[in-house]
């Protein structure tokens, strides 16, 4: 038996008291059609007790890419007093995750209350270089439905007045009519000032404007929260006596701390300068993670170049802005607040504060989010409310949690099956129920590659995440586990060192998280434009196991087949190779003799996996346009046996049928026999790369005095490369 505290009892009481008479209909189970298991609630006005005990009030605060520790202690101190405030007198929850860290996923995963896989948002925009094949982004959400089945629509059908402000999910849409909300104001792009946005408030023919150039985004958005609380409590105010006041749900979804688009500006005028001062600078805590001194322990294509003192400087600058943005959420907090208690629903309101996932800045020489790291998915979450307890709480918690827990307070229902954990029973006393008998651990999933100062770094992965260890099977095959409380900083992949029963059983656990998927799915991860050199590759996906993918090619110029060896005019199919054999998503390889297409020629490649059991994805089948002429290189500076100064510069042409995607870069100091990669000097071979698509290109930065090597190499947007590095050797003095 749990037995409970006085607080939570009080706050079950107020939470289940009848506000209304709950009339209650059973409704038919049909799993099978994601219909819900819940009862329905038919909802009757008692007169009795409308006027005495309500339903909460909702409030959402959700960021845009805030990491915890834009949360710490002596920033709350120094610059955030209201955030302090909420999160001081709420209850914080120290170990909440998003089960994608990433935007456009995340944010649909909160309004569905689903993992991305079972709603299949799992990319920002619906198609792209970094997708691998996968989809995403507003268009894809309004085709599966989704327009009409969301938090938004839950809400409104348990009666309450529901409320959006601010960014909603990315691509294109049209706001006008958007149900589940009865008053709302998109902002769309990434300005902070002179944002495009929709506002139900303005007269129907000028709904679609744009803010002033002198009006800061956070601080419009405020204002429509204020007006909003303010016009319900109007509205309750003008009730009839004896009628039920509604209650309201207001999603609000600031732009901050996200980079501004461009170089627009991104900080209030009125706090530009916070932080700057020699005294008080504000700056990255110097955590052992910050540029890691050594990546060697981590998955290869994570094992990226130490970054550069500038580019720190830069990440230093950058977190300053991001704090410097809080500022102005903190005074929404501080209005909003004042506004609950003026028209006096401050005790009868839930605020919740988070964000759509966190982010690195330098961080194991990561930028921005995707990977599966602590600092990307952990996000802030606190919740104040009439019952809820002060003090923090290290239950494992997941952002799709938030509909299940809001729909319980609202006494509401979803029509489809949640993948997400009411919180309701750890509100008043987290401490009645321990951790592990809450939720043992989380699935947390990405599938778009991740852009790394100018390259393309691969990041599709599914993670076991439990309350202090990461577990981690990459597409690619590679591994990773963390024990955060022996490393914290996850400085030591430790996964040599687990057993192999160990893994077993993680993998397992791992699996049987993933749910919803009926059939096993496959991707295509290769441009429209490819070239005899090409790796033909994709991904395959399931909610077990993927066991193989089944790929052919068919020339339909000469109408023949790749049967491995040769080509044939007998249809066929050839294997792949697995990298990830087993693995909820794997990416696959496959390779066929292109050289009897011509420039301009095509080749038609289908392909379908299979899962553990024998099922079969729908065959995927996509003609491809072949580029066979390799680009041209010419390494012009310094010249062939000249002596130069230090700085030099790296100067060349290159010329091809085709735009050009960069210059591949060799510089080895050959008296020391080092290589510069980009950012230092390393005794490893190594390359760095130039991005061009004119002709001409250079590159300049200084050396030390010595004898060097260089060579060029083209590559050009089809994957053609100059097979004939350009080569010149010279002296700098």
């Amino acid at each position: 038996m749990i037995w409970l505290s006085q607080n939570a009892i009080l706050f079950l009481l107020f939470l289940f008291a009848p506000t209304f008479v709950l009339g209650q209909t059973e409704k038919p189970v049909d799993q099978a059609q994601g219909k819900s298991s819940r009862r329905e609630l038919t909802i009757k006005a008692n007169s009795t007790d409308a006027n005495t005990i309500q339903r909460p009030n909702i409030i959402l605060i959700n960021l845009d890419d805030a990491d915890v520790d834009l949360f710490a202690d002596d920033i709350l101190d120094d610059h955030l007093p209201n955030i302090k405030r909420l999160a001081r007198e709420g209850l914080n929850f120290t170990n909440c995750h998003v089960v994608t860290p990433l935007c456009g996923p995340s944010r649909t995963c909160l309004l569905r209350g689903q993992h991305a896989h079972r709603t299949g948002i799992k990319t920002n925009v619906a198609a792209g270089p970094m997708n691998n094949g996968f989809s995403g982004a507003y268009q894809l959400f309004k085709k599966r439905g989704y327009e009409q089945e969301h938090l938004g629509v839950w809400m409104q059908r348990a009666g309450y007045r529901t409320m959006m402000i601010g960014k909603y999910l990315h691509g294109r849409m049209n706001p006008k009519g958007l149900p589940g909300w009865d008053d709302l104001h998109i902002c769309f792009g990434g300005n902070y000032y002179a944002t495009s946005r929709y506002s139900t408030r303005l007269p129907v023919d000028q709904r679609r404007s744009a803010t002033g150039p002198d009006e800061y985004r956070t601080v419009v958005e405020t204002d429509e929260a204020v007006w909003m609380i303010e016009e319900q409590a109007k509205r309750n105010s003008d009730l009839e006596p004896g009628s039920a006041p509604q209650p309201f749900f207001l999603y609000i979804a600031p732009l901050a701390p996200h980079k501004p688009a461009g170089k627009t500006v991104m900080l209030q005028n009125e706090y530009k300068d916070v932080g700057k001062a020699p005294g008080n600078p504000i700056r990255m805590r110097a955590t052992p993670d910050l540029n890691e001194a050594d990546v060697s322990d981590k998955p290869k294509h994570l094992q990226i170049t130490k970054l550069s003192d500038a580019t720190m400087e830069t990440l230093h600058e950058e977190h300053r802005k991001r704090v410097v943005t809080l500022k102005s959420v903190d005074d929404m907090v501080r209005r909003i607040r004042e506004t609950l208690e003026k028209t006096q629903v401050a005790n009868n309101t839930f605020i919740f504060f988070t964000s759509d996932h966190g982010y690195q800045l330098g961080h194991s020489r990561m930028i921005a989010k995707k990977v599966p790291y602590h600092r990307n998915t952990v996000i802030p979450m606190f919740v104040i409310g009439p019952g809820v307890k002060q003090g923090t709480s290290n239950h494992l918690l997941a952002h799709i949690d938030l509909v299940p827990t809001f729909l319980e307070m609202a006494r509401g229902q979803a029509p489809v099956t949640l993948d997400g954990k009411s919180w309701v029973p750890l509100l008043a006393d987290p401490d009645a129920i321990k951790p592990d008998e809450f939720r043992k651990s989380l699935l947390i999933q990405n599938w778009e590659e991740k852009s790394q100062v100018g390259s393309l770094i691969p990041a599709c992965y599914a993670s076991l995440r439990m309350s202090s260890q990461i577990y981690t099977e990459w597409s690619n095959g590679d591994r990773e586990f963390y024990d955060l409380a022996k490393d914290p900083y996850q400085l030591e992949n430790a996964i040599a060192s687990v057993t192999e029963e160990r893994i077993d059983e993680l993998s397992r656990e791992l699996h049987g998280l993933k749910q919803g998927e009926t059939q096993p799915i496959v991707t295509f991860s290769l441009p429209e434009l490819i070239s005899k050199n090409t790796m033909i590759r994709g991904f395959a996906e399931d909610d077990q196991s993927v066991s193989q993918v089944k790929v052919a090619f068919f020339d339909p110029d000469k109408k023949v087949y790749w049967t491995g060896k040769d080509w044939s005019d007998m249809p066929d199919a050839v294997g792949s190779v697995l990298l990830n054999e087993g693995g909820l998503v794997s990416e696959w390889r496959a390779t066929a003799s292109l050289d009897q297409i011509q420039n301009g020629g095509r080749v038609t490649i289908t392909a379908h996996a299979v899962d553990a059991d024998g099922n079969q994805s729908e065959p995927l089948e996509q003609t491809f346009q072949v580029d066979a002429i390799a680009p041209e290189t010419l390494l012009k500076l310094p010249a062939v046996g000249s002596t130069v100064d230090s700085p030099i510069t790296l100067f060349g042409t290159c010329s091809d049928n085709q735009k050009m995607r960069g210059i591949e870069l060799v510089l080895e100091n050959v008296e020391t026999k080092t290589f510069w990669n980009g950012a230092e000097w390393t005794k490893t071979p190594a390359t760095f790369f130039k991005r061009v698509e004119q002709e001409r290109w250079h590159t300049t930065f200084a050396v030390p005095a010595g004898k060097y090597k260089a060579t060029a190499r083209a590559f050009d947007k089809a994957g053609n490369f100059d097979e004939s590095p350009s080569l010149s050797e010279f002296t700098v003095e």
